[in-house]
């Protein structure tokens, strides 16, 4: 069964209509986390505590409460989403969650050829290619990082310590990129980046390791991520390039959620805990990172009465015009979408770097 809701438009402003360059616009869905938009800006994604799939879609403004899956994390620029099916009432409540898609206007495809008896998807490529971990009942044996094509079925992608829990996050639209996390020996979750299936550790130009990779953009030429700490015992976030392999230190964030196509922002927050309190941050290329509320502040939106933003931005689309995260609205833990009108105006006069 399906519950569809539209979604209430919030276009507050700080100055005057004339000042505001954007829209916080507040889902109405009940205790919904959004964890990504596609990259083309058309779908949002995240889950419920039912726990159910949700999809919002941004032309009509509709959310969608999809019960048939239990786990959603990643959509693609067609809105499919990647998640699992429950079985016997799902993982978290002694069965099985059965890694899966969902089309829009369609219903939940199992995947084929599951490494274990236990799979989730996490991201999906517009040719369908679906990423994620398989893993067994009660987690017993190492967890495995995947890719699945209907061709193919479900195949492990390889890492280099396989006889530790791997997990592939993210990939980028084309299919060529994924990006997750396979553990070190002590049980650290360090960043890997597979380009056409061949996996590379990511470290900066110290050798020092990286924490898991959360975010891609959708060429696959950047990738974000957590739990970073430099030579100079600098703390952050991170952000590597295909191009350079060069990776940056994200200050102030703890965990990087989304990135931009061209690079330029980025998109996370300061951490799971409440102490220090927890924010969702943005960073931008040239000015540095800031708290979400004072990045919409400077582009003239309000954030509507009884919102509390310290939750996470989670999600961004190429062009930043698109963010989604979650935070504690008038309805609890609720999820938001803001879209930016206009140019950025630290970059008005056409000059970034």
């Amino acid at each position: 069964m399906r519950v569809l809701l539209l979604s209430a438009t919030l276009s507050l402003v700080l100055c005057g209509a004339a000042q505001a360059s954007g829209t916080f616009i507040a889902m109405q869905t009940p205790n919904a986390t959004i964890t990504k938009i596609s990259s083309n800006g058309s779908y949002a994604v995240g889950g419920t505590f039912e726990p159910a799939a949700f999809r919002w879609t941004a032309s009509t403004g509709v959310e969608e409460v999809l019960p048939e899956l239990n786990i959603a994390n990643g959509i693609n620029n067609s809105g499919t989403i990647a998640g699992a099916i429950p079985e016997n009432g799902g993982s978290g409540n002694g069965g099985r969650d059965l890694g899966a898609f969902l089309s829009v206007g369609g219903t939940a495809t199992q995947l084929t050829d599951m490494l274990q008896t236990n799979s989730n998807g996490y991201d999906i490529a517009d040719d369908g290619t679906v990423v994620g971990l398989s893993f067994g009942d009660n987690f017993v044996g190492p967890a495995v990082a995947f890719a699945w094509t209907a061709a193919e079925g479900m195949t492990a992608l390889p890492v280099n310590r396989p006889d530790t829990y791997s997990r592939a996050n993210v990939i980028s639209a084309d299919g060529q990129v994924i990006a997750g996390w396979n553990d070190q020996e002590d049980g650290f979750r360090t960043a890997v980046v597979w380009q056409n299936r061949v996996p590379i550790d990511i470290v900066d130009h110290d050798g020092l390791m990286v924490g898991e990779a959360d975010g891609i953009n959708a060429d696959g030429s950047f990738v974000v991520g957590s739990s970073y700490t430099d030579i100079d015992g600098n703390t952050g976030a991170w952000r590597w390039s295909a191009q350079t392999g060069a990776v940056i230190l994200i200050p102030r964030m703890t965990f990087a959620f989304g990135v931009s196509l061209n690079g330029d922002t980025v998109v996370g927050n300061t951490g799971f805990f409440d102490d220090p309190p927890r924010a969702a941050m943005i960073w931008r290329k040239n000015v540095g990172t800031m708290l979400l509320a004072d990045y919409l502040a400077e582009q003239g939106i309000t954030v509507p009465d009884g919102w509390d933003l310290s939750g996470a931005v989670d999600a961004i689309s190429s062009d930043a015009k698109l963010l989604g995260g979650w935070g504690f609205g008038p309805l609890g833990t609720q999820s938001y979408v803001i879209r930016i009108d206009r140019p950025d105006p630290i970059f008005a006069n056409g000059f970034d770097n």
